[in-house]
């Protein structure tokens, strides 16, 4: 039976702090941006890029990744008309990506030369198979001297801060810094392996980062953070790489690896670099046959190591026979010149030029000047190139579905009823069973299509099913989540009720890209599964089994904080800003009297998203905000990791405070109360996890999504609402927790946590 699911509870209208710009007209014409329209970029001309696997040259389970700058072809044109015979004519874009670092540099990716590509090469590895890989900085110009970010970074946030310029007056790493202006220095990396279950010295923590080992690192710069540390430990952080270790001791999964560097995660992410990391094989890969218990057969074949891009991009035997294909969809914007686009100053969020934004601001006041709580932009990227399309046999095929972006919920809708889509697993492996996502009618039009709400950095393993479909039926997959802060309810073009959204953008970020039938690419050899896969119905999942009880319990809180120190004036009506947006006396009376009907004085804001604790004191529970280095609360734990003291590399003790605890091998279930009125991703390290529900703060409790039945690494926190998981914290040492919208990350959305007595 089809039912109308909603999801989560809007808390009533958004406040004016978290309305991008005026909502009035959204959909009348492209989000903001960069100078390149997007409305004059051709769509569906350009091939969808099935990711190579990156080839470690022999070295089993070894590889040395290198971070360079380069040059893509992302909007069409370049080789993009060698291959479809058109003359278009839109710039190669400048990005940051990883590849082999025995590799050349590409002149213009995708290149047949080198493995750096955007997205990166996918890394498959195997269960219960240990890798090591050297992550290695080289975002260094030809004679080695450093290359500045191509996006600007907010010096004020709580950041990096290889300068040492504190804003309490120390000098040090990772803090809130002083200068107002971009930072232009050497660009900081630490590389985590989103959902990898591995030691604290290999997790990619973001107080861990390093500089390149450029020749012009300026004087008094720190050359790696507070926490640096790497599986050798003695590594003292100058050398422009660190050595981590990959235990591979969790099921087959798709995870995938990104840059954390602390408080510029939004910068560099935006820029480029990340990549699939596939883990296969172990106890809970695969799948049998309903009521017959044999080996069932996935879709497939998937890329193998050797196969370059040219061969897996061009069409013929190899790029036709694939069935298995990771799929990382993103939104940018660009300029007209191909460069990429991210705003400069806060005035973005408000949708008010920069003049018009006439307010107090950091380090001068709690308003940062960069930084934005969130970003949306206006050219969807799939896959690294802009609305692509993908030839498909009328077969079976196996999609891992990414959501990379920044700031933007995506809710993915097959634009064909018959088109039927089966989940089979999400972040950390396969469902129970799988879940037929066309019975599901997420957003309630009773038509009958596939439809999936993807939060920040979630994954879906799908099957989609193409077969029965005649030559040419081309088949769109679109994009009803918001052009802005998603906080449940359900899409409906010119929305007026709280239990709704206006969709993206029909003409840009509405589309994502497309799916067209070609009976020539079925493969009638043992090449492919077309005439061999199972029935994605008759599939009996090889999941892992549900956690023992649970042992221990933690209240945990979502926040957002408007400012202290600035103060503006609100149309109540309209529930947006007065523009241009100046500032006021926050002790201003009377201001029906004083400055007129319907517009009040309030604290300027967002200023920042916090985590924090439970406070259970009052009548109703509230949240008790606490930034990244809170201390005085909690435990003091300590941290030993090297250091270079005079030319010698020594163990240092740092200690940090945390208010998360599990003792090694506990069981918790983490109560996640949302106090603001956006929904967030959040995100556990180490830890793979089980939704056990989520109620409504004083109210009903519902039971996890069927697509939130097997084990996750991210989860949707709704407004209103506690979300409930449950985790085994079962290697000791600190890691971190936080919101995957990264620019709420960036900015005091993430918390220490410390797994141990």
């Amino acid at each position: 039976m089809k039912q109308k699911m909603m999801f989560g509870w809007s808390g009533g209208l958004m406040s004016a702090a978290l309305v991008f710009g005026s909502t009035t007209g959204i959909l009348a014409e492209p989000l903001p941006g960069g100078s390149l329209d997007p409305t004059t970029i051709p769509k569906y001309v350009t091939p969808l890029v099935i990711p190579p696997v990156m080839n470690d040259d022999g070295t089993a389970d070894s590889y040395d990744i290198a971070v360079r700058e380069f040059k893509q072809q992302i909007l069409p044109g370049g080789i993009w008309n060698t291959i479809n015979g058109r003359n278009d004519k839109y710039k190669a874009t400048t990005i940051w990506s990883y590849g082999p670092a025995a590799d050349p540099t590409p002149k213009v990716a995708p290149d047949p030369g080198s493995q750096f590509n955007y997205p990166a090469y996918t890394v498959e590895t195997m269960s219960n198979v240990g890798v090591d890989v050297r992550w290695i900085n080289e975002l260094v110009e030809e004679n080695g001297d450093f290359l500045p970010h191509l996006i600007t970074v907010d010096q004020t946030v709580h950041w990096a801060n290889p300068p040492q310029q504190c804003k309490d007056g120390s000098t040090r790493t990772d803090c809130a810094g002083t200068d107002p202006n971009g930072y232009e220095g050497p660009v900081p990396i630490v590389t985590h392996v989103h959902g990898a279950h591995v030691d604290p010295h290999s997790d990619g923590y973001p107080e861990a980062w390093w500089l390149p080992a450029a020749n012009n690192i300026p004087d008094g710069y720190a050359t790696s953070g507070t926490l640096f540390d790497d599986k050798t430990g003695t590594n003292p952080g100058n050398l422009g790489y660190a050595d981590y270790y990959y235990r591979q001791d969790q099921p087959a999964t798709t995870l995938w690896y990104h840059d954390h560097s602390l408080g510029m995660t939004r910068n560099n992410v935006y820029a480029g670099p990340a990549g699939f990391w596939l883990i296969r094989g172990g106890d809970y890969d695969g799948a049998t046959v309903q009521g017959t218990g044999d080996p069932a057969v996935l879709p497939g074949p998937a890329p193998v190591a050797g196969q370059g891009v040219l061969a897996l991009n061009v069409p013929g035997t190899v790029r036709n026979s694939i069935r298995e294909i990771p799929i990382v969809i993103q939104d940018r914007s660009f300029n007209k010149n191909g460069t990429l686009f991210y705003p400069k100053t806060r005035s973005f969020f408000e949708g008010v030029e920069p003049k018009d934004l006439k307010i107090t601001l950091a380090p001068d006041s709690d308003v940062l000047p960069i930084w934005n709580p969130e970003a949306f932009f206006n050219v969807m990227v799939v896959n690294g190139v802009s609305w692509p399309e993908l030839e498909v046999a009328p077969a079976l095929y196996r999609l891992r579905l990414l959501n990379g972006c920044n700031s933007r919920f995506l809710w993915l809708k097959f634009e064909d009823s018959d088109v039927e889509v089966y989940q089979i697993g999400a972040e950390q492996g396969f469902l129970p069973d799988p879940v037929l996502m066309n019975d599901l009618d997420l957003d309630g039009s009773g038509d009958e299509t596939a439809q999936l709400l993807m939060a920040l950095a979630e994954r879906a393993d799908v099957i989609v099913d193409f077969r029965g479909l005649s030559d040419g039926t081309e088949i769109n997959l679109t994009n009803l989540g918001p052009d802005e802060p998603f906080g449940g309810g359900i899409p409906v073009t010119d929305c007026d009720d709280d239990d709704c959204f206006e969709p993206a953008d029909p003409d840009t970020t509405g589309q994502v890209m497309r799916f067209k039938v070609d009976s020539s690419l079925l493969c009638t050899s043992g090449e492919c599964t077309d005439g061999t896969a199972t029935e994605p119905a008759d599939l009996v999942l090889n999941a892992e089994g549900p956690l023992e009880a649970t042992t221990g319990y933690q209240d945990l809180s979502l926040n957002e904080l408007e400012s202290e120190d600035v103060c503006v004036l609100l149309d109540v009506d309209a529930d947006a800003f007065i523009e241009p947006i100046k500032e006021v006396d926050c002790e201003m009376e009377d201001p029906d009297g004083e400055i007129g009907a319907g517009i009040d004085v309030v604290p300027f804001g967002p200023t920042e998203a916090l985590l924090g604790q439970v406070d259970f004191s009052g009548p109703e529970p509230a949240g008790i905000p606490l930034k990244w280095t809170a201390t005085g609360v909690g435990v003091q734990k300590t941290v030993t990791v090297p250091k270079l003291v005079e030319g010698v590399t020594v163990p240092v003790d740092v200690d940090v405070w945390v208010t998360e605890n599990p003792v090694t091998g506990a069981i918790e279930e983490w109560d996640i109360y949302n106090f603001t009125a956006d929904a967030h991703p959040i995100h556990l390290h180490l830890v793979r996890f089980e939704v056990t529900g989520r109620e409504v703060i004083g109210g009903d409790a519902r039971d996890p999504e069927p697509w939130e039945t097997g084990f996750k690494d991210t989860v949707i926190s709704y407004p209103g609402e506690i979300t409930t998981v449950k985790a085994l914290f079962d290697l000791p040492g600190l890691y971190v927790w936080h919101c995957h919208i990264v620019e709420h990350e960036d900015n005091e959305m993430m918390r220490p946590y410390f797994v141990g007595p």
